[in-house]
């Protein structure tokens, strides 16, 4: 993705991990160790999505948030608050004061890239920013920049591969014959030739895709399906 984050957090051993794991998936990622940094952060470059933590030494995220959200220049960035607090009036206050969404600490990453993507999509619904992203497990696709990742770390695949495993998350767990994939692997091809090549590519595939391989299914007598 291309979407611009920043992450206000004064934990750091998180904002690293934050950090790292965003810009694995893309991401353009910036942070902040507390109110007044993320304060200054925003003034000089405005991002597409906060991640904000409530419990800041300085300001709290529900300040922060109001203030934000008061304010012509930022209103339209979307917050999600990260916090450890989980009690349903401290989720209230944060939604009433314009927070987007609201996940509780400790979080697993799948989730909070979800959330962060469903979120990036209501904002922006037309902005090239916010690419199409197809998942299946820990398997995540950008098709507009051709990346693939595997639990947030990138996998080199080949163009074939590439359109072999999109059709496959495409088809939402239907089974695929070897002639459809063929077709998806050379879109631009007659369609002629030995559709086993498609069986060369699944293999190498399937290499490529370590323990997430267990996800592509043969289908005897039919093709293959990807679990979804």
């Amino acid at each position: 993705m291309n979407a611009k984050v920043l992450i206000v957090d004064d934990q750091r051993d998180l904002l690293d991990l934050l950090s790292m794991a965003l810009t694995q998936q893309g991401y353009i990622v910036r942070t902040a160790a507390s109110g007044a940094e993320a304060i200054e952060a925003i003034a000089a470059d405005k991002p597409d999505l906060i991640l904000l933590d409530i419990m800041l030494g300085d300001i709290s995220g529900i300040k922060l948030t109001t203030r934000w959200k008061n304010d012509a220049q930022t209103a339209h960035i979307p917050i999600i608050l990260l916090t450890a607090k989980d009690s349903e009036t401290d989720i209230i206050v944060g939604l009433s004061v314009g927070a987007d969404d609201y996940i509780t600490k400790p979080f697993s990453m799948p989730i909070l890239l979800a959330r962060m993507e469903a979120v990036l999509r209501r904002a922006y619904p037309e902005s090239p920013a916010v690419q199409e992203i197809l998942s299946a497990g820990p398997i995540r696709l950008f098709p507009a920049g051709r990346q693939a990742f595997v639990q947030g770390s990138p996998v080199d695949l080949t163009g074939a591969e590439f359109n072999l495993l999109q059709a496959l998350i495409k088809a939402g767990g239907q089974v695929l014959s070897r002639e459809e994939l063929h077709g998806a692997m050379t879109p631009n091809s007659d369609q002629a030739g030995n559709v086993r090549v498609v069986d060369v590519h699944i293999a190498s595939l399937r290499k490529k895709l370590g323990r997430a391989r267990a996800l592509l299914k043969t289908v005897h007598g039919q093709g293959y399906r990807l679990v979804v």
